[in-house]
């Protein structure tokens, strides 16, 4: 079993790394060309050192280096990195995207929508189709060869360069340009980090990460003791490890690029298959991306000459006089509550499944015990331990003279061996013992049982109380003789006292003899008119007679059973009751083969008294850490004991207990932000809007609110 939680822990920690390192160290720009018909092989080494020795004379590459790009990363320029060993072989148009700007990067080259890096000397040799092999290099790729020229021989071509350059010029190159040309690139610029904000991750595969590892540290509970730990540290890793990249400060590599551009924004209009009309804007060829809330506000900057800027996915930053994400979430800041949301699911599923499957109430009580004291105390007289200062965490260690408990209520889950007492439960006071439980209608019920046996089963003809030759012929005819008719009514009577005692054991001794009524036959007994009279019965009379008789016998018999029992439950005020909370046993007494209830009623009386005669004032012995201190309003101090356990499992039960109250305020937590999220994030939305409306119409607002935001 516990191989199989260990493989089963050790694949959830394989599964989260591969979806740590699909997320993080995949390369976007690969993604994409994978979906495109390409072929792939391995670079060679003279290959890998030309993509070296280009990227060190590349602007803005001081040297080539090795670097694992994550998803945050929205740098442009080519670096080496662990899938830059994977050539990529495609045949496809080149895309010019021509930016009226001084910079040196007024060229960019795409494949569809997919940028690379194209060296500079090859943009005379592109034609109509090309043939092209791609390397991934960071968030672009980065083209090794064009065309037949390869980045092995670019050294030659730039040592040739002058002369290239005296030759006169051949026919244009065949470069798909953009025709609408009204774009200028007024500059370059990082974003903000208000903008930043939008493109960082929201948390939220973070948040799945630390639910797996809550997962972890749940099976971590199940396992044998020797693998807890190797459990435990990759889990508190992950969890570690992506509370980290959640509240970590932005780099500055982490900021995306931000074209400054100006220009005519135009909406094109779209047919599918479905013949709805689509639409989308555009800056030349370039389409624009738009937040969802902007669009019922950018119809009023088209056609116009219009300021834009955009990151490297197309997604409009800003735009005209009003629109801008800087300044929205400079004026309401940005709420995210979807990774409080999945934290609070995790940790209420990871909460379930510990309250079900371990046995949280103990480790919790017993780490609170142990963290309050360590007291070591060994008492055998009362008055000893009433001299002590008894806290919770102490080990108490008890012999004495004391009372096994009678509870009130019994529990399923607890075995009574000595039922109804508990020895796992010790009253110890310097009171009286009890008395053994004693009463006077189970002694008039055995002095009814007495006269009927006596009557219906004599030991011989010679003890009834009739003549012994009637007495002889009585029993040779198989009839049964009541020789002391008026005894049996006379001890039915005081044992039956109540009107509804008895029903049918006094009707029949009604029909006996023939009375009018049970009071009027009690009369006749009081008044001797019944002495001398002898009642004649058949077997099967007798029979019923006696079956009557136990049968009423048993009712009083079991019902003043559980008075002394309840008797019993009553001891003498003060003292101390030592409690078991795991049920152990205090006392060494031997235990009854069948339990008191299973026993006949008469029976049931007479192991009762036994019993109480031994677990009423009885040696015990008790141990254990003190777990918890009440005093009841008898003035009886509770002590529950705990069996000590050794210090691995009390380093267990701490950290079980420390990852419940975890998980606790984790819940906690999270519920709350999640519901505050969701109010803000609504009032957010609310508020631009509102916002967005007073600018671009100043009519539902004072003029004074319609500002520039910039």
């Amino acid at each position: 079993m516990s191989m199989m939680i260990t493989l089963l822990a050790l694949a959830i920690i394989l599964t989260v790394a591969a979806i740590i390192y699909s997320t993080r160290f995949r390369t976007s720009p690969e993604k994409i060309l994978l979906r495109t018909p390409a072929s792939l092989r391995k670079i060679s080494s003279d290959e890998k050192q030309a993509v070296v020795r280009y990227l060190s004379r590349t602007p803005g590459q001081t040297r080539p280096f090795l670097s694992l790009i994550n998803r945050h990363n929205a740098s442009k320029d080519p670096v080496l990195t662990l899938q830059s060993n994977r050539v990529y072989s495609v045949n496809h148009p080149i895309t010019r995207y021509g930016l009226s700007t001084e910079s040196p990067q007024q060229h960019r080259y795409y494949l569809d929508t997919l940028e690379i890096h194209l060296p500079p000397l090859w943009e005379q040799f592109i034609t109509a189709e090309n043939s092209i092999e791609l390397i991934p290099a960071g968030n672009i790729l980065l083209v090794t060869a064009l065309n037949g020229h390869h980045l092995t021989s670019y050294d030659r071509e730039v040592s040739e360069l002058p002369a290239r350059r005296a030759a006169p010029a051949s026919s244009p190159a065949s470069i798909r340009k953009e025709k609408s040309s009204n774009i200028e690139l007024l500059h370059i610029r990082k974003e903000t980090p208000e903008e930043h904000q939008l493109s960082r991750p929201d948390g939220t595969a973070e948040a799945l990460i630390i639910c797996l590892a809550m997962l972890i540290l749940f099976l971590s509970q199940l396992v044998p003791a020797g693998l807890m730990l190797w459990l435990a540290l990759p889990a508190l890793l992950m969890i570690a490890g992506s509370v980290w990249f959640i509240y970590r400060p932005a780099r500055l590599s982490d900021f995306q690029e931000i074209h400054c551009m100006k220009g005519i924004p135009k909406r094109w209009g779209l047919f599918g298959e479905s013949n709805q009309e689509q639409s989308n804007i555009s800056l030349g060829v370039i389409d624009l991306q738009y937040p969802e809330y902007w669009k019922p506000y950018i119809h009023h900057d088209l056609g116009k000459i219009t300021e834009i800027d955009i990151n490297a996915s197309k997604q409009v930053v800003r735009q005209g006089r009003f629109l801008s994400l800087h300044d929205e979430i400079r004026e309401f800041p940005l709420v995210r509550w979807r990774k409080n949301a999945i934290l609070a699911l995790g940790s209420i599923l990871t909460l379930i499944m510990m309250i079900s499957w371990v046995p949280t109430g103990t480790p919790f009580k017993l780490s609170m015990a142990w963290l309050q004291g360590t007291q070591r105390i060994e008492v055998t007289s009362l008055k000893q331990l009433s001299s002590m200062k008894l806290q919770v965490g102490d080990l108490l260690n008890v012999k004495g003279q004391g009372m096994c408990s009678v509870p009130g209520t019994y529990q399923g889950s607890r075995m009574y061996g000595y039922m109804p007492f508990d020895c796992s439960a010790i009253y110890w006071n310097n009171a009286t013992p009890l008395p053994l439980p004693q009463s006077e209608t189970i002694d008039e019920t055995l002095a009814l049982l007495e006269t009927i046996r006596r009557q219906l089963h004599p030991g011989s003809a010679d003890s009834l109380k009739i003549n012994p030759q009637l007495a002889l012929a009585i029993e040779k005819s198989g009839m049964i003789l009541l020789d002391d008719f008026s005894d049996i009514v006379t001890q039915t009577n005081q044992l039956c006292a109540q009107p509804m005692d008895c029903t049918r054991l006094k009707n029949a001794l009604v029909n006996l003899e023939n009375a009018r009524d049970w009071d009027a036959l009690v009369t006749k007994a009081k008044s001797g008119q019944l002495n001398g009279i002898n009642v004649l019965l058949r077997p099967v009379s007798a029979s019923t007679l006696e079956n009557l008789v136990n049968s009423a016998a048993a009712t009083f018999f079991t019902s003043e059973t559980r008075k002394a029992i309840e008797t019993l439950n009553s001891p003498p005020p003060g003292g101390y009751l030592l409690i078991s909370d795991q049920g152990h046993q205090f006392v060494r007494q031997p235990q009854p083969d069948v339990p008191l209830f299973n026993l006949d009623a008469p029976e049931q009386w007479d192991e009762l008294q036994r019993i109480s005669a031994m677990l009423l004032h009885t040696p015990f012995s008790a141990s254990g850490i003190i777990t918890a201190l009440t005093v009841d309003a008898n003035g009886t101090t509770h002590v529950s004991l705990h069996e000590a356990p050794g210090n691995g499992v009390l380093w267990r039960y701490l950290l079980t207990s420390l990852f419940l109250i975890a998980l606790v305020v984790c819940l906690v937590v999270n519920c709350v932000l999640l519901l505050r999220g969701i109010r803000k994030d609504h009032l957010r939305s609310l508020a631009i809007q509102q916002y967005y409306d007073k600018c671009f119409n100043p009519t539902l607002g004072n003029s004074g609110d319609s500002r520039s935001l910039f």
